[in-house]
């Protein structure tokens, strides 16, 4: 996820990370699709973030083993899917992406994607061995997962199939997954609408979604990065999504048969609020007050999620005040 929202240094889950929450009970991070490594924003975590990153390029795991920062963190060279999918035969397919300026930039300057931007060892061995979420994190290495991020460039619909049990028994709070728009027409594609049906389908909801364009060879647009990817303009083909249990509705736990520790509660707070949805974290915890009081302090942590107010620090109840007492004062100032 990249979106600009992102918290770099998020108030709320640092002060946690200070007092201890997480000790006994790391927050646990999965990563598939792992080259370059986690994203920085879970260091907020430190030495309580326990993760597990896939990537099937075996030189790039092998540099990111050398390298992890902390010993909680291990890297695996697999391919993560669902052993038992099967492409759709004979269907149409509308992706477009082998039309686009990005495609015809690596062809003029004979840019290997995968050995350039994915591996940084230039190696590019791939391994041909996989393995699904269910077996590995229910069976082989038994842990309770906190958040998954999948970015496997079009194989992410049979990744989260392959995680079903997972994301159906345990308390996995949330997933950051790269999204097609187009692709094969069958309701077992790894396109956006199958993947938002299988996942609100098991209790999580969309929340973020940053979309990505790119524009067509015959009419080249102006890059975003220096790199042959997305464009300024064009075509909207790729989006990073992000699902969490909205676990502040009223219903949640009699909608979806499941309630929420009080410690999954405070990291699923803590997950909004690396993501910019403050205002989420704090419906939560004022939802489950009681729950929480005996690990934190919830109106100190309401304080550390409120915004400036005209500049200044303001607490919770005075924030709120004024948005009770004069909603408009929050409309957009005008010249």
């Amino acid at each position: 996820m990249q979106t600009p929202r992102l918290k770099s240094n998020p108030p709320l889950t640092s002060y946690l990370v200070r007092r201890g929450v997480f000790r006994d009970q790391p927050f646990v991070l999965v990563d598939v699709g792992a080259s370059g490594g986690i994203d920085r924003y879970w260091e907020v975590f430190g030495k309580d973030l326990t993760a597990f990153g896939f990537d099937p390029l075996i030189k790039e795991v092998d540099r990111l083993n050398s390298s992890a920062p902390h010993p909680n963190h291990r890297y695996y060279s697999y391919l993560v899917g669902d052993k038992t999918y099967a492409t759709p035969q004979d269907v149409p397919d509308t992706q477009p992406f082998m039309r686009t300026s990005a495609v015809r930039a690596a062809e003029i300057t004979n840019c290997n994607y995968t050995t350039t931007y994915y591996d940084q060892t230039g190696s590019g061995q791939i391994s041909n061995e996989m393995i699904e979420l269910d077996q590995f994190f229910l069976r082989d290495h038994p842990i309770d997962v906190d958040f998954i991020k999948v970015d496997t460039d079009g194989s992410e619909y049979q990744v989260l199939r392959g995680a079903k049990q997972l994301l159906s028994t345990r308390h996995v709070l949330g997933l950051g997954v790269e999204c097609q728009f187009h692709g094969l027409v069958h309701n077992e594609s790894s396109v956006f609408r199958n993947i938002d049906r299988l996942l609100v389908t098991l209790g999580f909801s969309l929340f973020d979604l940053e979309a990505y364009r790119y524009s067509r060879a015959a009419l080249p647009k102006p890059f975003v990065y220096a790199i042959p990817a997305q464009t300024q303009e064009g075509q909207l083909m790729w989006g990073d999504d992000l699902y969490l249990r909205d676990a502040g509705n009223k219903h949640y736990e009699r909608d979806w048969s499941m309630t929420l520790p009080p410690l999954k509660i405070i990291k699923l707070a803590c997950i909004f609020e690396i993501f910019g949805l403050e205002d989420r974290a704090a419906e939560l915890m004022l939802k489950y007050r009681s729950e929480l009081g005996a690990l934190i302090n919830v109106s100190d942590c309401l304080n550390l999620l409120t915004p400036l107010r005209g500049g200044q620090k303001v607490d919770y109840a005075e924030y709120t005040r004024h948005f009770e007492t004069n909603p408009s004062s929050f409309h957009p100032k005008t010249t």
